[in-house]
């Protein structure tokens, strides 16, 4: 059977056979990545700049007409920014709330020591399971950065050591399991049951973020305790000060506490959950149908919840120079101030995901995997690893993948269910140069393109491989 897909740019994917014009786009798209490391990492050019040089660079290469280019590059920093934009605004404000009032000192306290230094992994990955299942994975760790930031100081670790159990959780939900739009779209291409689709998600996904989590931090941990016993700077683990501790400003006299910055992050995934679920709670087209799908889009969303914290939390700010609204506008416009370098690389990152969309790199990638002869989990893991690695989207890679497979996913001999679980495990595969998660990472915890790739990047992976033998185990039970 031939098989054809239609992606983002509307140019079809065979399976065979291959030119030699795939294998060019290929080494293209390796050698964006070469330059982007040599800019970035060796020469010590902004990763903004590294970003937008190689992304002309590869439109140039790959054959594209010159006036296309930037074309590609603009819509693709404009297509980023539509879907982030705005979130990490009102996160920054929401983060800024919790720790100006104490909330995010009081929620990490309890997690510190309600659980020890041995269950804090746990306790946070458990927290970010519980916010990435209805939100994505920026805004989950937005919410959250306040209290990666206030558990590491009170830890005395480094806050991306802290951060990864939240990582993995934020992201295994991102790619595993619904109502994430990715997950959401393979099911449905695919036929599989959206019940069990939840259910076995969480069963491959909690041992995976198991592994990728606690796993890697206990791994890092005793690295970073050689490093530190030998008085070794670890630069690509930078202290909190570095990143803004929440816990030495001075507070009110009443701060606020673990409850109402619970309330303050939990909000807004309520509000996007309900937003889910309004065709299942509400008759569709009805007023309240129409008013949780309005309040449930994650930028209402994130927009009500700072509405709420500057109520319920800004009275427990400190009072200085100004009061009342003066000093909570003030405080706002601050808390923009340390997203602007965060929003200028992912912008540019969107641009060269955009080059490469158009390049026509995506294609080739796909036609090389289904040339393959491969088990039916393992093909499709391997094509989303594949389009991932190439592209850097877990959700474009999850798309193509699940669109390449769905018309002979009925005759693969699998659970559906399992092929959505492999496609989502295989979409995780490997965050390097070329995603934007990679970089917002490296951004907010201060991190270089090498600190990045053997914290962020080793997660990840680790996610990815154990997600698939996962989904390998359970097909020997689930039939």
């Amino acid at each position: 059977m031939r098989v054809v897909a239609t992606i983002w740019n509307n140019l079809p994917v065979h399976p065979a056979p291959v030119s030699a014009h795939d294998w060019y786009l290929l080494a293209c798209v390796a050698g964006t990545v070469l330059l982007l490391l040599l800019l970035v990492g060796k020469f010590k050019l902004h990763a903004a700049l590294g970003l937008s040089v190689a992304a002309f660079a590869l439109g140039v290469a790959a054959g594209m007409p010159l006036r296309q280019v930037p074309l590609s590059f603009t819509a693709g920093v404009g297509n980023m920014m539509g879907h982030i934009a705005i979130i990490l605004g009102m996160g920054a404000v929401l983060g800024q709330l919790l720790a100006s009032s104490g909330g995010a000192a009081s929620l990490g306290k309890t997690l510190v020591e309600g659980c020890g230094a041995k269950g804090l992994p746990w306790a946070l990955l458990g927290l970010s399971l519980l916010v990435g299942m209805p939100v994505f994975f920026e805004v989950g760790l937005v919410l959250l950065m306040p209290i990666i930031v206030e558990a590491a100081e009170r830890a005395k670790r480094p806050p991306i050591l802290v951060a990864l159990p939240v990582l993995a959780g934020l992201s295994i939900t991102h790619g595993l399991i619904p109502p994430h739009p990715s997950a959401l779209l393979a099911a449905t291409v695919f036929h599989a049951d959206l019940g069990r689709v939840i259910l076995w998600g969480m069963l491959a996904g909690i041992p995976a973020a198991a592994i990728a989590g606690p796993g890697v931090w206990y791994v890092q941990e005793r690295r970073w305790r050689r490093r530190q016993q030998f008085g070794e700077a670890v630069a690509e683990m930078p202290s909190t000060a570095a990143l803004g501790s929440s816990g030495n400003a001075p507070h009110a006299s009443r701060p606020a506490g673990p409850a109402r910055a619970l309330v303050a992050i939990l909000l807004p995934i309520a509000l996007i959950f309900g937003g889910s679920w309004a065709d299942s709670m509400t008759a569709i087209g009805s007023v309240p149908n129409q008013i949780l799908h309005v309040l449930g889009y994650p930028d209402v969303a994130m927009l009500v919840a700072v509405l709420v914290a500057l109520a319920t939390l800004g009275s427990r700010i400190p009072r200085e120079a100004h009061h009342g609204p003066e000093m909570l506008r003030r405080l706002t416009a601050d808390s923009f101030v340390p997203i602007a370098g965060v929003l200028v690389i992912l912008a540019a990152a969107g641009g060269l995901s955009g080059v490469l969309r158009d390049s026509g790199a995506a294609q080739s990638t796909v036609g090389l995997a289904l040339g393959a002869h491969m088990p039916p989990l393992l093909l499709a893991w391997a094509l989303a690893a594949l389009v991932r690695v190439c592209m850097g989207s877990a959700t474009v890679a999850m798309a193509v993948a699940s669109g390449v497979l769905a018309p002979v996913a009925g005759q693969m001999g699998v659970r559906p269910e399992l092929l959505v679980i492999a496609t989502g495990a295989g979409s995780l595969m490997l965050s390097h140069v070329n995603d934007s998660g990679f970089w917002l990472v490296g951004s907010l915890f201060k991190l270089d393109v090498k600190g990045t790739l053997s914290t962020w990047s080793v997660v990840e992976t680790v996610l990815s491989t154990s997600g698939l033998l996962i989904a390998l185990l359970l097909s020997l039970v689930l039939h």
